[in-house]
This record gives C-alpha cells, sequence and structure tokens, in this order.
C-alpha cells in the first residue's frame, strides 16, 4: 500500500480535507462531528464552499490554489496521523493534496471520492476525477466509493453484487491498494460492502438496512471519517471498518428515530 498504519495513540490528530456543507449534513462538518464524537482531533482543510441542504444543492465555490496550499502548510508543523479526504473540485485542487501528502511523513490515507451530491450534482471536473485516479489512488490506503463512484470511476456500469469484485479490482489495476465499495445503491434487502486489498477479497461487510436510511445525507463522509479514526488509533483494517459501520449504523438509526 502507499501508507502504512501508525501506532495506537489515545487521541489521534487528523487532517481532513474536503468541502463545507452550509447546512452541517455533509462534508467536513460531518467528517469534524464524527471524529470529535469518537475522541479525536481535527485540523479541517477546506476545498470548497458549498450551499446545500435537505431541498437540494444550490452552489458550490472552489477555494483559491493560494488558499488551500496555506492552509495545508498550516498544519505541517503538527502530527498527523490520518489523513481523510473527501470533497475536491478539480485537477488543481488533487495535484496540491497529493504534492502535500507526498512531503509529510507516511500517515494513513482514506479517500472517500466524492463526486457528485444526493441530488445528482457533480462536485467535480471530468479532468479533476481524472487526476484523482492518477495522483491519489497510489497514494492512498483505502478508497471507499459508493457503487455509483466506483461504476464512474472505472466507466463500468455494475448493477449487481456478483459484479462488485470485478468491479473492486479495476481499482488494484488503477494502482490502489485497498478499495471498499459500499453496497447501499445496490437493490437488495441487504446491504453488501465488499473489501478487496492487494487484488484478493479480504471480507464482505453485510449489514441490515435501516429504514429511510438514504435519507439521511453525510453518511459515506462519516463512514470514511470514522475508518480513518479507527486506524489512526492503531487498529487494523478489518476492526476499523467493522466498528465504523457500526458506529454510522447506530448515528442513522438516531437521525431517523429508530
Amino acid at each position: 500500500m502507499g501508507s502504512r498504519w501508525l501506532p495506537a495513540r489515545l487521541m489521534p490528530n487528523l487532517l481532513i480535507i474536503g468541502g463545507s456543507d452550509s447546512s452541517g449534513g455533509a462534508g467536513v462538518s460531518a467528517d469534524v462531528g464524527t471524529i470529535n464524537h469518537l475522541g479525536g482531533v481535527c485540523y479541517p482543510c477546506i476545498t470548497a464552499v458549498t450551499a446545500q441542504g435537505n431541498d437540494g444543492f444550490f452552489k458550490s465555490y472552489t477555494i483559491p490554489k493560494s488558499i488551500l496550499e496555506a492552509q495545508l502548510q498550516s498544519v505541517k508543523e503538527q502530527q498527523i496521523d490520518g489523513i481523510k479526504i473527501g470533497m475536491l473540485p478539480n485537477r488543481e485542487a488533487v495535484e496540491i493534496v497529493a504534492a502535500f501528502i507526498n512531503e509529510i511523513p507516511c500517515s494513513t490515507v482514506i479517500l472517500d471520492p466524492v463526486l457528485k451530491t444526493s441530488s445528482g450534482n457533480f462536485l467535480n471536473s471530468k479532468d479533476g476525477i481524472l487526476a484523482l485516479k492518477e495522483n491519489l489512488f497510489p497514494i492512498s490506503s483505502l478508497i471507499t466509493p459508493n457503487l455509483d463512484e466506483a461504476n464512474l470511476l472505472t466507466s463500468e456500469n455494475c448493477l449487481n453484487y456478483e459484479g462488485v469484485p470485478e468491479l473492486a479490482q479495476k481499482f488494484i489495476s488503477l494502482g490502489s491498494g485497498a478499495v471498499l465499495i459500499k453496497g447501499g445503491h445496490l437493490n437488495t434487502h441487504q446491504c453488501k460492502d465488499l473489501l478487496l486489498v492487494d487484488g484478493a477479497i479480504q471480507k464482505s461487510f453485510v449489514h441490515e438496512r435501516i429504514p429511510n436510511g438514504t435519507e439521511v445525507r453525510g453518511t459515506g463522509c462519516r463512514l470514511a471519517s470514522a475508518i480513518a479514526y479507527y486506524i489512526a488509533c492503531g487498529n487494523s483494517l478489518q476492526f476499523s471498518i467493522e466498528n465504523a459501520i457500526a458506529y454510522l449504523s447506530n448515528y442513522i438509526s438516531q437521525q431517523t428515530g429508530l
């Protein structure tokens, strides 16, 4: 993989890179809320300011190059135990983040390739998506796309769980060490998330669907942030994913009133 697992810390420091969400339901707000709740310390770096909410997506403003670079430089003096990456709006942002990661000591890098809003609006340019594959796939410890994002990133059209292993293998061929393809978009009674590490299937994480759970925003952000937190505490990849899924399920149940 492109990163090493870090030794255990009681309160790990995590660098959160992504877009803001004016509603607080997704993006960096969801990341920070998750990691603070679990007991970690966050250093947020904003790549874009978005205006969105339960009623839809309104507008997005990309943070200028100099401001993005300055945010990253300002945390260089801190010990970073893990990095979680979300929304990157264009190639320039991708390349700035990749260059920064390559400059600092090795750390866990969790890439949640946020490409669209829940309402279907694109959050990254076509060239930016290509830059993700070129620059960040090879240095990420784990990539966590949902089925729609996985299809878009690999130019595939997988619609059922039987095709997910082959879809996941595409990420390995693009340089990723590990990928977790989330099955929330599959038309099945249960959610099945598949973990592939170095080309071999490690585990299928099966959990029950929560009624109205798809109405809760920011679930992908929270899952990836929780995984980053547990790994930064010194846990194994599988343990971290299992506990992150449990955390997210509890969060969704609370949000839906179950």
